[in-house]
């Protein structure tokens, strides 16, 4: 009797990103409006089983089984909150179900004070290869502020303990424009971040998000911040200090060693496909965008009735991808392209943009080596500029 086997795969040309979503955390941070619920071990167990369950179902998808990924990025919330049996569970049902490229980058988000050494080692050899903290400031007094539940000297321990553990990359987030906070401080903790040398620096200003406490608080006139004046000095100081360090400043707020290059980020500032799986999660796949249930309740109720969390879909207009691809491409310092540039304005010649000649010789936009480039002035009013131009 002859055997019936499955089809063999064969690799689609462009990878994918996959975005996987814990939404727990011990508690929530002042400026957080991610979608993340406190912490219970018996409900993170339920989510974790209805999570299996999707990635089975995307695993049996046309649009899916045949794509490589290349990267895999545990976001939340906390990820770190989870056992590390628990997240090596999940790598192995990935590996199982998808074709990960070889060298994979694989990410998880992780809080100082939620790891100990016995479980950075494990989540390392469950296959975790790169690690980013969340420290945001390193002055105990701001970090209390914001609502953070970690201090600073627990935030070195537990890089130098990710360290000892085997990780070779390591990403520090850090937050200026915070309350209370000045310039000086900023100085700090970037000196403190150069001075633990990580692979990677992702330095973002606050953004007073609707709904959070420190939204709130603004709105009743009680919240203190740094004027623009200080901010942009912060961010001035933050691209000196850390080109100075021997880092690449490749995004508006991101900074690496070379060679360390966050693949995942790049997945989306290169509009690339990306499936997220997950509470809330986001995907761009087949030339669509589409979203999970928000409430894990509903995720889970979801994945057991309709086979499926999905929530809402929608196509991608032509004029949104135009949008978009500008927008991105803009963000990175390596910049677009001239063709690619001119076939996003739909123009022939630059100087048929009145738009563009203008940010040109006002030199926020400079061409270099064929690629029309955010230059070091326009940084500073960057999402202004990009405006601008859609």
């Amino acid at each position: 009797m002859q055997e019936n086997h499955p089809a063999p795969r064969t690799p689609h040309p462009a990878p994918l990103g996959l975005y996987i979503h814990i939404p727990y955390c011990a508690s929530r941070c002042y400026y957080c409006d991610f979608n993340t619920y406190r912490f219970d071990a018996v409900q993170a167990e339920q989510y974790l089983t209805g999570l299996s369950q999707e990635i089975d179902v995307w695993a049996a998808t046309e649009s899916v089984r045949n794509r490589q990924i290349c990267s895999v990025f545990f976001g939340g919330g906390t990820p770190s909150i989870l056992e590390a049996s628990q997240i090596h569970d999940v790598l192995d049902h990935c590996r199982a179900a998808f074709m990960l490229e070889d060298g994979a980058e694989i990410s998880l988000e992780a809080n100082p004070g939620t790891v100990d050494l016995p479980k950075l080692r494990a989540m390392r050899e469950g296959g975790v290869n790169r690690l980013s903290f969340g420290v945001q400031a390193v002055q105990d007094g701001l970090l209390q502020r914001i609502g953070r539940s970690h201090g600073a000297h627990e935030a070195e321990q537990t890089f130098w303990l990710a360290r000892t553990a085997g990780f070779l990359n390591i990403n520090l987030d850090l937050m200026f424009g915070l309350p209370g906070q000045n310039l000086d401080d900023w100085v700090k903790s970037l000196r403190w971040a150069i001075r633990l040398n990580p692979e990677h620096l992702s330095a973002y200003g606050l953004i007073l998000e609707e709904g959070t406490r420190l939204h709130h608080e603004h709105r009743a006139g009680s919240l203190e911040l740094p004027d623009e004046e200080t901010e942009a000095a912060m961010y001035q100081m933050t691209i000196e200090l850390l080109q100075g360090a021997g880092f690449e400043q490749y995004e508006i707020s991101n900074f690496s060693q070379p060679g360390f290059h966050c693949r995942h980020n790049l997945v989306y500032w290169q509009h690339q496909e990306y499936l997220g799986l997950g509470a809330g999660a986001y995907s761009f796949l087949g030339g669509r965008r589409f979203y999970n249930e928000l409430l894990p309740a509903n995720y889970l109720r979801a994945i057991r009735e309709r086979g499926t969390a999905v929530a809402g879909s929608e196509p991608v207009s032509h004029e949104t991808l135009r949008s978009e691809r500008l927008m991105l491409g803009l963000r990175l310092r390596a910049g677009l392209d001239l063709q690619t540039f001119k076939e996003m304005l739909g123009i022939d010649d630059l100087s048929a943009s009145d738009r563009v000649v203008r940010l040109l010789d006002d030199g926020f936009l400079g061409l270099k080596e064929g690629r029309v480039q955010i230059t070091a002035r326009g940084l500073l009013v960057a999402n202004e500029l990009i405006v601008q131009l859609l």
